[in-house]
């Protein structure tokens, strides 16, 4: 149904679907505007009749139930990861993870019950999710979601969503806005760390933001995510900390886009990383989210270690590439045989929550020696059993460290 102010067509959204979003008293404030003489001349609709039962059933549905929703505070104002104060419902119920690792984070932060929508590929091309929650499959899904792609708030209204994880992108926020839908800013990095402080601050702010939307057992995980994350760097940190620069391996990490090595990212929260880790990071100082560089700056560059990432699908074709293609066979890294495939993750590993696992495995990669104590097959296991509640098996943790990825459905 829609509803006409002026020249400007509004679609209505469902009765039941703004009761449960909390918005009953928001609406009564609608209704009683509406009675007023001077607006109900304002307001056309195809049937005018059909508008008066509307506004009757309005009256007498919603305003008995306001007193009560007040007392019970049905939505708070929060400020997400770009500085906007958004309301959101105080406790919702009907996410939609629309950002890379929001999925993610709110399922490990116990919140699968609470997703109410999630991108096509989120559903099918990641085979640790669909290990890990079972009823992955029968949530509603959405296709051609990404940081630039434009909205059809239509299609979040259909799936009766009370709250959206978006980008920082303000033209398609501002189509959530108007149709009524709050959506919260995650994954945005505003400040690059130089100090374990502050990248303590930054690595956690999206997860901490997240556990105080869900509340209650969020917040624990939260709490005890965080210990985990406080517990390797400090390990890392301590035996890192005396390396010599000249015993620093330089390190190239490759965004690859199909089979495309020369796509990277821009040194930012990585850079921090690398040092802790005892390496030097080669990338580009910015250009962007996957800034890429020439073939002439790598090899230049001649890195000691390449990591190939898992974002474009095909690492394994990159490897393959680099090694046998006679553009690469100069590089110290080729010539070693030192190219790794960034582990899998339920989405990508050094993203979202478990990049604080990716540390403890880039720490091994570069310093085998310092850090020969630590079995990755355990730490993926407690980590699993601890914040995703499965069991994972020997079997299927060394198909994570080898890359475990459907790339045919990762399209979204």
């Amino acid at each position: 149904m829609y509803a006409y102010y002026g020249k400007e067509k509004i679609r209505m959204q469902p009765l039941h679907l703004l009761m449960e979003r909390g918005h009953s008293c928001k609406l009564a404030d609608i209704v009683k505007k509406c009675l007023r003489l001077d607006l109900l001349e304002k307001v056309t609709m195809k049937k005018n009749s059909a508008l008066m039962m509307v506004v009757l059933l309005l009256m007498a549905v919603v305003l008995t139930g306001c007193a009560s929703d007040d007392n019970q505070a049905a939505t708070r104002t929060i400020t997400d990861m770009a500085g906007n104060t958004v309301e959101i419902p105080a406790s919702p119920q009907k996410i939609a993870t629309m950002t890379g690792p929001s999925y993610e984070m709110v399922f490990m932060l116990g919140g699968k019950d609470k997703i109410g929508l999630v991108r096509s590929d989120h559903a099918t091309g990641y085979p640790l999710a669909l290990l890990t929650n079972s009823d992955l499959p029968n949530y509603p899904t959405i296709k051609g979601v990404g940081p630039q792609t434009p909205v059809n708030a239509e299609q979040f209204l259909d799936a009766g969503v009370d709250l959206v994880l978006y980008y920082n992108n303000a033209a398609e926020l501002e189509k959530f806005k108007m149709a009524g839908i709050p959506a919260v800013v995650v994954n945005t990095t505003t400040t690059v760390p130089t100090t374990t402080e502050e990248y303590f601050e930054q690595s956690s702010a999206n997860l901490k933001l997240l556990s105080e939307i869900l509340g209650g057992e969020a917040v624990e995980r939260y709490e005890k995510w965080y210990a985990y994350l406080t517990k390797n760097v400090e390990l890392i940190a301590e035996r890192t900390k005396d390396i010599k620069e000249e015993d620093r391996p330089v390190v190239y990490w490759g965004n690859t886009w199909g089979t495309n090595i020369l796509s990277s990212y821009s040194r930012g929260t990585r850079d921090f990383e690398m040092e802790l880790c005892g390496g030097t990071l080669v990338a580009p100082q910015e250009g962007g989210q996957f800034p890429e560089i020439n073939k002439e700056q790598l090899l230049e560059w001649n890195p000691d270690i390449i990591f190939v990432d898992n974002h474009g699908n095909a690492p394994e074709l990159v490897i393959e590439d680099m090694y046998s293609n006679k553009n690469w066979e100069s590089l110290s890294a080729v010539q070693n045989k030192q190219l790794y495939r960034i582990p899998s993750g339920v989405f990508f590993m050094d993203k979202g929550s478990t990049n604080t696992l990716v540390l403890l495995w880039t720490a091994k990669v570069l310093h085998p020696d310092l850090f020969a104590d630590i079995d990755m097959i355990k730490e993926l296991q407690y980590y699993y059993s601890t914040f995703y509640d499965y069991d994972l098996s020997e079997e299927e943790a060394q198909k994570i460290l080898e890359g475990w990825v459907d790339a045919e459905n990762l399209v979204r």
